[in-house]
């Protein structure tokens, strides 16, 4: 049983591990390098750069805490260098498993030639022809350039080009106030530049919980971030040295960098997906709820299909791909027990300051769905270990059903968001109520205990 899956990122390594884990013989095939944007040029830089950002801010605020300290300033070079050490370490680790597992590990740009057939060209111009089993496909995304802006001009950033950190500049337009591009509003702003985010919405972080977006906001106009909401960059020019964006509004901002941050789109070119018969929604590739696409033993998972494009959905979802494509390889003939992803459970997050993590439905969206739900708020200013850490700022909003107590969905905006969320997304993935919360003893004093108060309250709303 011969499995190929082409991408490297966590949708690609998730499938490949879990493949060789079940037993199959497994090559992946990777054009760039291990890890994927992630890895390399997203997720994990940026946190690192957050990091520095992080400390920076906590200097500024240390005669608060009783403490006299000068104010870091930034080493462009040991910043960079220590942010590349970071990914080059699990990078490293990555690679590692791969040969642990004995997953064989193809450097060059894979093609589908068709449903048991890949195609890998080389840097060198070699190919090497894979025959397969199943294929899966993980070729992740790109950023998403918008078609009014000149990107070759100097001066013009993508989310690739900021997590290089060349330099902190004087003073930066963010295009897009998306995850993207608050987290680097809230870095930049830190590091001490002037920030302004456009945003095409009338609010940050759309689709969210306008209690999540009216927090997050603040603490950043509190940063010194300024925001243009419901307004578009219509055209971006280079004056000189610097930057010119007109705004749909009429309003001039200057600059001296421009930086896209829109969001990213499914990437397949050059994999020969259309020609090989796979059916695409768009730019996404088109799968069932097991993953599969078009063309029979082909699957398809991570941003290439569009929905969560987090890294870590895109490695579920590999990871359920690759149990299974071997169930329905040792099942020919009789009919394969299939998995699916419960989306309704994982987390996503903003690593902001204060961080933002929400899982499941808000109320609003709940009562869309047809479900009578309630809603409660326990607020970090009433938490000891948040005014002790000086991180009071922030709340756990908790929506349950009325009557059974069944958690649907909680907001955090506040101190380690994005680690305490995963309290509730266990809870929801076992459909556990808010009394089964309450009754749990958290430890004292930790930031947690919101989660604690925000079900104890909700037991008593919905009587359970």
């Amino acid at each position: 049983m011969h499995i190929v899956v082409i991408g490297g990122g966590p949708g690609g390594y998730g499938a490949a591990f879990e493949a060789a884990r079940l037993g199959a013989e497994v090559t992946l095939v990777e054009r760039r390098r291990l890890g994927g944007t992630c890895l390399n040029w997203g997720c994990i830089p940026t946190k690192t750069i957050l990091r520095s950002a992080r400390i920076v801010a906590d200097t500024r605020d240390a005669e608060a805490f009783g403490l006299s300290a000068a104010v870091a300033t930034v080493d462009i070079p040991a910043l960079r260098a220590r942010k590349e050490g970071v990914v080059d370490e699990l990078v490293g680790q990555v690679e590692a498993t791969a040969r642990r597992l004995k997953v064989r590990v193809v450097a060059g740009t894979g093609r589908l030639a068709d449903a048991h057939t890949v195609s890998v060209t080389g840097d060198d111009g070699s190919v090497e022809t894979l025959a397969a089993d199943a294929v899966i496909l993980a070729t992740g995304s790109d950023v998403f350039r918008l078609p009014s802006i000149d990107h070759s001009l100097e001066g013009v950033w993508t989310s690739d080009d900021a997590v290089s950190i060349s330099e902190i500049p004087r003073d930066i337009v963010i295009i897009g106030g998306g995850v993207i591009g608050l987290e680097f509003a809230c870095a930049y702003a830190a590091f001490g530049s002037v920030v302004t985010v456009v945003e095409l919405m009338d609010q940050v972080l759309p689709g969210n919980d306008r209690r999540v977006v009216r927090q997050t906001q603040a603490a950043l106009e509190e940063m010194g971030v300024t925001f243009h909401l419901g307004d578009a960059v219509e055209r971006v020019e280079r004056v000189g040295d610097r930057m010119r964006s007109t705004l749909r509004s009429g309003t001039v901002l200057e600059s001296g960098i421009v930086m896209s941050a829109v969001g990213r789109v499914p990437y397949s070119d050059g994999a020969g997906l259309t020609e090989a018969g796979i059916e695409f929604d768009r730019r996404a590739v088109k799968v069932d709820e097991f993953f599969r696409t078009s063309q029979e033993g082909v699957y398809a998972v991570g941003d290439l299909i569009g929905g969560m494009m987090l890294a870590h959905v895109a490695e579920e979802e590999g990871v359920v791909a690759a149990r299974n494509a071997v169930a329905e390889l040792k099942t020919v003939g009789a009919e394969a027990h299939l998995e699916s992803v419960r989306y309704d459970c994982i987390p996503a997050c903003v690593y902001t300051f204060p961080e933002v993590a929400v899982v499941g439905s808000s109320r609003d969206s709940a009562k869309e769905r047809g479900i009578d739900a309630i809603q409660t708020v326990a607020k970090f200013a009433a938490n000891g270990k948040a005014l002790g850490e000086g991180e009071s700022d922030g709340f756990v909003q908790l929506v349950a059903e009325n009557g059974t107590g069944r958690i649907v969905g909680c907001q955090i905006v506040g101190p380690h968001a994005v680690e305490t969320i995963h309290e509730v997304a266990v809870a929801m993935r076992h459909d556990l109520t808010v009394a089964h919360l309450a009754h749990t003893v958290h430890a004292h004093p930790t930031v947690s205990e919101v989660i604690r108060m925000a079900c104890a309250e909700a037991a008593g709303k919905c009587g359970c």
